[in-house]
């Protein structure tokens, strides 16, 4: 009996999880209706106005937490793509949106256990795991995705109780949409590439020149 319950449980539970677009790029599942909260945050410079777009969705019951962020910089109502260069630019974009993490979990009793580079549907990106301040216990875990010059941040978190499956399933759901479309670094300019394409097009115009006087030169004849 108790077997036909948990499938039954598990069941329904999965009938639960619901879709959500997160923007464009990025969709999930939450197991129910999230709610949703947006907040900008503006800067100005002396020629550039600077606002921070944050969107975040997030459901919370009585055993666990789960939450979706989106961060975005606009400049002057644009989006503001300034990707890195380099994957140890990448990285050292990644170690600040970690930073700022942390100092935001902190504040609500999580604290990082460990972390570690990862590569998520291709691309680079950082799992974090959290423990309480007094105890190694798990008690949450981040995933951080940084594509097209925007943050994405999803957190599975315990509330009263810590279910590995619902934790699972949240995370394996994020679905990344139009991934041709979408990068990390700034793909760098291959001079040499370049330098080859002026050379051969230099060889072309020789030879159509050739091609020209001789034919000059036989009609002359004629």
């Amino acid at each position: 009996m108790n077997k036909y319950l948990i499938f039954l449980t598990l069941m329904f539970s999965g009938f639960l999880f619901s879709q959500t677009k997160i923007d464009e790029n990025i969709t999930i599942d939450f197991p129910g209706k999230p709610e949703t909260l947006e907040n900008i945050a503006k800067k100005d410079t002396l020629d550039t106005t600077f606002n921070t777009t944050l969107k975040a969705y997030y459901l919370n019951s009585k055993d666990d937490s789960y939450i979706a962020m989106r961060v975005a910089v606009l400049s002057d109502s644009e989006l503001n793509e300034q990707l890195p260069h380099s994957t140890v630019e990448l990285q050292k974009r990644y170690t600040q949106i970690i930073d700022r993490q942390l100092e935001s979990m902190s504040k609500k009793g999580l604290f990082l256990k460990d972390s570690k580079q990862i590569k998520w549907n291709n691309y680079l990106a950082y799992k974090l795991n959290f423990k309480g301040e007094t105890s190694d216990e798990e008690i949450g875990e981040s995933l951080i995705l940084y594509l097209n010059g925007i943050n994405y941040v999803f957190i599975y978190s315990k509330v009263g109780s810590y279910n590995l499956v619902n934790k699972e399933k949240f995370f394996k759901s994020i679905k990344i949409n139009n991934p041709e479309n979408l990068k990390q670094i700034v793909e760098p300019y291959n001079y040499w590439s370049a330098l080859a394409q002026i050379f051969f097009g230099l060889i072309f115009i020789f030879i159509i020149r050739r091609f020209i006087k001789k034919e000059r030169k036989r009609n002359l004849i004629k």
